[in-house]
């Protein structure tokens, strides 16, 4: 192989061509992550000129139209603008030991640092010194002198890494292929069956990668997905599933959890056949529960199943206590009063004296309960020490929509967020579904689930502990470890540094320029574009022809 040293600015190449940038961009991202590459970078200015010390490797094949193709690629790779974090933050730092001078943290997050004071929103202002990747001190800002090199962060926020409790990355990015024309739950639902025709491993793996590297690049280091269970759709998704866990691992922990309706629990041997597959792939044992529009009535014959309710979840926490699964369930996705899922599923855990972990997503229902209802429902969860997960933005989205797109909602379709703090339970907040029928837009930031989660629940008087709903409580529910989502003396230095200094600065604005530190060290990837899911078959995400969608 040759190296060709480049030292002169190429005005022509602008980077225009979204194709060849997302090669570059891959090409980039290959090398941060310590895969096997081609060129090696000291330098870019971020100009678009390719500074001194950098070399570009050609590839073997002598062929000119490939040799043009790899140098045209790397060219452009070389040529990329400096991360937006360097606009305000200068990285001085050579080796793996430095001081992160005067951040602000949410001292919930923190563990390992003694005494910090703390201001009205439960903010500390610190210096946090790293070694070897490692967080090996937290104390208060201008506390002690060092001699390693220092980052001043001016104020900045700094925040472990987010753990996204509860997502959909296998349906992610579907919405224009198979769009949701009334924007309800049932037309989700209807809409999700008609894409399964688009199902292949290809697909599924593009459109679950992409969701990936979106999460990595926001900052976001463990992520929970359910996974279609169907028997069409679970033999696609499930190998795809622990493939990509695999080529994740270290970077984004990947957890999945089997989706059915509770219905599906009637057949006890097809029951057992999938507890086994979901074992076999190291996941979680999950079902819907009274979680449709008519969850809680009578007419519910797929997720809330009359008398049978009790005795299906019984199946389902027998299997699962055989085989030592984590259960993880869809419930109360409506705005019912006799929609009680959260409910029966605790009893059945108390009853069935189960010890692993339990996370009830969604509750919507338990605004529309009765305090003194209330109060029986999170006796019985507490008991069961069941964790609960919000899914704000796409609740909004769903509940209480008119299908002919005439009446505005009045109802937030968001559980008792603050009732349920108070009571003891665990709650946290997640993702959900991303571009597709149950939602047309995200892109797994947390930060945005955290921003609207505020708004939408008024968390932010007080917001001190909130911090920990994205953070350190989806990693305990995961399994993650005591470090895992926090800032702990001892632990690793994986943190989210932003450029605004209070929660009025940081929730008002996308934080885009944030900096992300992996094992200490910077970041150096972007989100991907949108063109990069387009497919062989049109596009694998492509638009349908027609006035609707139809």
């Amino acid at each position: 192989d040759a190296g060709i040293p480049i030292d002169t600015p190429i005005p022509s190449l602008s980077l225009r061509n979204a194709t060849l940038r997302a090669h570059a961009r891959r090409a980039r991202n290959r090398t941060r992550h310590g895969a096997p590459h081609e060129v090696r970078e000291d330098r870019t200015s971020s100009a678009g000129h390719v500074g001194t010390g950098v070399f570009l490797f050609v590839g073997r094949n002598s062929r000119s139209s490939k040799i043009f193709t790899y140098t045209f690629t790397y060219l452009i790779q070389v040529m990329s603008p400096s991360p937006p974090w360097s606009r305000w933050c200068t990285w001085n730092v050579k080796g793996p030991h430095y001081v992160l001078r005067n951040v602000r943290v949410p001292v919930c997050t923190v563990s390992g640092a003694g005494d910090l004071e703390v201001d009205q929103d439960g903010l500390s202002f610190v210096d946090i010194e790293i070694r070897d990747g490692k967080i090996t001190a937290v104390v208060p800002a201008s506390s002690f002198s060092s001699a390693l090199p220092e980052v001043d962060l001016d104020g900045g926020m700094c925040w472990p890494t987010f753990c996204d409790l509860h997502t959909h990355i296998d349906k992610g990015h579907t919405c224009e292929r198979s769009r949701n024309i009334s924007g309800s739950l049932a037309g989700a639902d209807d809409s999700c069956a008609k894409d399964e025709k688009f199902w292949d491993r290809e697909d599924v793996y593009r459109r679950m990668d992409f969701s990936l590297q979106c999460a990595y690049a926001h900052g976001t280091s463990a992520i929970r997905t359910h996974i279609m269970s169907g028997p069409v759709q679970s033999d696609i998704a499930w190998p795809v599933f622990k493939q990509l866990r695999d080529a994740w691992r270290g970077r984004v922990e990947l957890q999945g959890v089997s989706l059915c309706i509770l219905r599906f629990f009637r057949d006890e041997a097809a029951a057992a056949a999938l507890a086994d597959h979901v074992k076999a792939h190291g996941g979680v044992f999950g079902a819907a529960v009274s979680c449709t529009d008519r969850g809680g009535h009578a007419d519910d014959v797929y997720t809330t199943c009359g008398e049978e309710l009790p005795a299906l979840l019984d199946t389902m926490f027998r299997l699962a206590n055989e085989r030592g699964l984590d259960l993880d369930f869809h419930v109360d996705e409506n705005l019912n009063e006799v929609s009680k899922g959260l409910l029966h599923i605790s009893k059945a855990a108390i009853r069935n004296n189960f010890k692993g972990q339990i996370v009830c997503g969604h509750c919507c229902s338990l605004s529309m309960q009765s305090p003194a209802e209330l109060s029986r429902i999170f006796a019985a969860a507490r008991q069961a020490n069941v964790t609960v997960v919000s899914l704000p933005i796409v609740n909004q989205w769903l509940q209480n929509r008119d299908v002919r797109g005439l009446c505005t909602p009045t109802k937030r379709g968001v559980p008792t967020l603050k009732e349920l703090d108070e009571a003891g339970i665990p709650v946290c907040l997640a993702s959900d579904n991303t571009r597709d029928q149950f939602y047309g837009y995200g892109d797994l930031d947390m930060l945005e689930i955290f921003r609207e989660g505020c708004r939408i629940g008024h968390l932010d008087r007080p917001i001190a502990r909130w911090p920990l709903s994205i953070t350190a409580r989806p990693a305990q529910a995961m399994g993650l470890g005591e470090y895992h989502g926090r800032i702990a003396v001892g632990g690793k230095a994986d943190l989210v540094i932003f450029r605004g200094r209070f929660y009025s600065e940081v929730l008002s604005r996308p934080q885009q320029d944030r900096l992300v530190l992996r094992d200490g060290r910077p970041l150096m990837v972007e989100v991907p574009d949108y063109r990069e899911l387009d497919g062989k078959k049109g596009t694998a995400v492509g638009v349908r022809r027609g006035p609707m969608g139809d």
